[in-house]
């Protein structure tokens, strides 16, 4: 913990010891400082599971903003250990005690947002969050939307895995890495905090995130192009630790299942209107984006998906997942 942030734990202990004796408390622990512009599909989400499970129990959910409890990975053991009960960690934190989840990050797996709900919601997902519980000891009450889809920047146009040749991009992980390196293009590695930077000096060429994220750090002003590639899906498991989820009565259990229903409905909502608005904004900001037809779409799939599920079938803990996977993806469409 940096001295930043122990003012604002040492305020998140104080809430929750002032809290009525015999107070069952939920501690949630989020990325994101309160307030943020164009990222309520999380801080909303969760204020949605609290406000829900306040007015339908005689639980209090306590929400610490701003990293206060630690990095990513940090709380997510935390909520192991049973120190805190939810955090915001995504789909990539996960991926460190839970190998298999990064078959959902593969390339070209959803071909919209509404077959990912599909498959999440439905028995691919189940079995998955069951498999999660049973490993992790972390009860996914649901799956939430990080902003969409991933899409390429560059400040060049590009429209075919072809144009991709040359350019240095700065992706993370080797899920991401691969792919991107098959079509002729060199992978980076640069900080998220760096990126900027980087991109203003040219030592990447271009990236790839949600337009959410384009849009918070500014990239219109260091980007000239935003192509709409829809290459990976951006989740997060609303997790909550088994244990205490246990140790509640079967009528807040029941609170908290309806509570976590209630947050994903509108997180989804929200980060769909949240990303249409985003790409109107960086349009507004000069930039050029590039709506792709299906045909080169799955060009980039076809470049794209090919040697990511050849790392994938050496990298998680269950390969026949794979093809699970894409089996659901097909019987929901």
């Amino acid at each position: 913990m940096t001295f930043a942030t122990r003012p604002l734990a040492a305020l998140a202990l104080a809430a929750t010891l002032a809290l009525p004796a015999g107070a069952q408390t939920i501690t949630v622990g989020l990325s994101l400082p309160e307030t943020m512009e164009g990222f309520d599909f999380v801080n909303g989400m969760y204020r949605t599971f609290a406000d829900y499970v306040q007015d339908h129990s005689d639980m209090t959910v306590n929400l610490v903003y701003g990293g206060a409890l630690g990095a990513p990975n940090d709380r997510l053991a935390q909520m192991r250990r049973g120190v805190i009960e939810m955090t915001d960690a995504a789909d990539g934190n996960y991926a460190s005690i839970y190998s298999d989840i990064m078959i959902l990050n593969m390339p070209y797996l959803f071909p919209t947002e509404q077959t990912a709900w599909a498959v999440l919601d439905g028995p691919f997902g189940q079995q998955m969050a069951e498999d999660i519980r049973t490993t992790t000891g972390i009860r996914v009450l649901g799956w939430w939307e990080s902003g969409g889809f991933k899409h390429f920047s560059a400040n060049r146009l590009v429209e075919t895995p072809a144009d991709m040749a040359g350019l240095k991009m700065r992706v993370l992980g080797p899920l991401a890495t691969i792919p991107v390196e098959a079509m002729g293009a060199s992978a980076s590695p640069v900080a998220f905090g760096e990126l900027y930077t980087a991109l203003q000096t040219g030592v990447v060429d271009g990236q790839d995130n949600s337009v959410s994220v384009f849009n918070l750090i500014h990239l219109y002003e260091v980007q000239s192009h935003l192509m709409l590639t829809g290459h990976t899906y951006a989740f997060g498991p609303l997790g909550i630790s088994d244990a205490f989820y246990e140790g509640l009565s079967p009528e807040n259990q029941q609170v908290i299942t309806d509570a976590a229903a209630a947050a994903i409905a509108y997180n989804r909502e929200t980060s769909r209107a949240v990303e249409a608005s985003a790409i109107a904004r960086a349009e507004e900001a000069g930039v050029t984006v590039v709506r792709l037809t299906d045909a080169q779409r799955d060009a980039f799939r076809q470049a794209m998906q090919p040697p990511a599920i050849g790392w994938l079938r050496e990298n998680v803990d269950h390969p026949d997942l794979i093809d699970a996977a894409l089996a659901a993806v097909q019987a929901a469409e």
